[in-house]
């Protein structure tokens, strides 16, 4: 019955998969493609006022909660006074429905001209030709790097060429409420094994019955694999279960835990979005994020939360944490203004004064001389993201190579398989079954 509740809940997931890969171009015509087609018009009025002497319009798209949209826009309004020749259309969503805005936007090759993009979709846009090689732009000064690491720009560069501009550097972390661990009269360390995670979190929930949240995502399943010495894409493509085994029988074992936060008010509470995160109103005593968004949570939830690394496995082959470039910026190949966005990018990135409104909220900047004059400015709440991203740097592993084409599927496989679990509706073994098989198959659809 459980692996019958499991294949139905899957073939469901997979059909609206399917049907919004065929009709996301009409199914969001309200919503995006009329937004998306408005930019356009946009885009082309400015090239004719441009080439008059007058304003160039740019749109600039991100993703965020209203933290980083209130001090992306702060920034953006002083490029505006200090370009007045330059007018900036921002929108912002939030991570859920960002992908799906901007698929249906390049769709119809409406990117706006400078898109905040991730890692782990960057394969994926660069391979359907969406965006601009910022190679040139890099060779002629109009994007400076000479004070930025050349491993930041081998992140956001495929064969060769420059697709992508990292605004900072961030690393997952696990979160907690210092008051609660105290209170438990616990210890956390840097970094913990999953069997001291498991421990720990029993001990909290006997001493103040908080409950532990254990993270279903797709950063665990990369931490567990590359724990495990390997790496989650690279077994998926090849149909290999190892390291997905360990993942899902972590999971069952948490689910079934006392401790462990119930699948409903997890699913209630949301934790993809701040405000909601279970941690906020000391729901579960932890969460698990990257750290460039600990600034946000730790405002929202008002009090003193701490950092440590991504718990890692007893017997790890090797260690799993790295750094990751936090936030790419590209410029959609569409764009008529390439020249003006690779300058806005260049402010965004190398400027002391737009960094000085960011304020490592989008990481730790890049760029070395920036980022140790914002240290000091810097907040005690931000100067925490600093040094955790210092300690990490000291033992961080290399970064997987950027995600393949079909990543997004696999993600959203990946959380309806772990829903099962938690519910009780599948087994780890159901889990990995169902799981590695069909991530595979879709892997090799996204690769044709």
């Amino acid at each position: 019955m459980k692996k019958r509740l499991l294949a139905t809940t899957l073939a469901a997931l997979l059909a609206a998969t399917s049907l919004a890969a065929c009709g996301s171009k009409t199914e969001t015509k309200d919503t995006q493609t009329t937004g998306a087609t408005s930019a356009a018009e946009t885009t082309k009025a400015a090239d004719t006022t441009a080439a008059a002497g007058g304003k160039v319009t740019l749109n600039l798209s991100w993703w965020g909660n209203q933290t980083r949209n209130d001090v992306t826009k702060k920034a953006v309004d002083l490029y505006m006074s200090q370009n007045p020749n330059v007018d900036i259309k921002v929108e912002f969503t939030d991570w859920s429905g960002y992908w799906d805005k901007l698929s249906a936007m390049a769709a119809g090759g409406n990117l706006p001209d400078i898109v905040q993009m991730d890692y782990s979709y960057l394969n994926q846009y660069q391979k359907s030709g969406q965006l601009a090689d910022l190679s040139e732009f890099i060779s002629t000064g109009a994007i400076d790097t000479t004070k930025i690491p050349e491993s930041i720009i081998e992140s956001g560069s495929i064969d060769g060429k420059c697709y992508a501009i990292s605004l900072g550097s961030n690393a997952p972390m696990m979160l907690y409420d210092k008051a609660i661990v105290e209170k438990a009269g616990v210890t956390i360390p840097d970094q913990m094994t999953m069997d001291q995670l498991y421990d720990i979190s029993k001990t909290i929930y006997e001493k103040t019955g908080t409950k532990t949240l254990y993270d279903g995502g797709i950063n665990m399943m990369q931490i567990m694999a590359r724990a495990n010495g390997s790496h989650l894409f690279d077994e998926l493509t090849a149909g290999k279960e190892d390291s997905m085994k360990i993942y899902f029988n972590t999971m069952e074992k948490f689910a079934k835990a006392d401790f462990s936060i119930s699948a409903d008010l997890l699913a209630e509470k949301n934790p993809d979005v701040v405000e909601t995160k279970p941690i906020i109103d000391s729901s579960t005593w932890n969460d698990f994020l990257l750290s460039n968004q600990y600034i946000s949570v730790s405002k929202t939830a008002g009090r003193d939360l701490g950092i440590t690394m991504f718990p890692t496995l007893t017997d790890a082959k090797a260690q799993p944490i790295y750094l990751k470039p936090s936030m790419f910026f590209s410029i959609a190949e569409s764009s008529k203004n390439k020249e003006e966005a690779a300058k806005f990018l260049d402010w965004f990135t190398n400027s002391t004064e737009a960094n000085d409104i960011l304020l490592a909220e989008r990481g730790i900047p890049v760029n070395s001389a920036v980022a140790d004059e914002i240290k000091p400015k810097a907040d005690e709440i931000a100067q925490h993201v600093f040094d955790y991203v210092a300690k990490v740097s000291e033992v961080a592993t290399p970064i997987d190579a950027p995600d393949p084409s079909g990543k997004g599927e696999v993600e959203a496989l990946g959380k309806t398989v772990v829903e099962a679990v938690r519910y009780g509706d599948a087994t780890a073994d159901d889990a990995v079954a169902q799981f590695v098989p069909e991530a595979k198959r879709i892997l090799e659809e996204a690769a044709k």
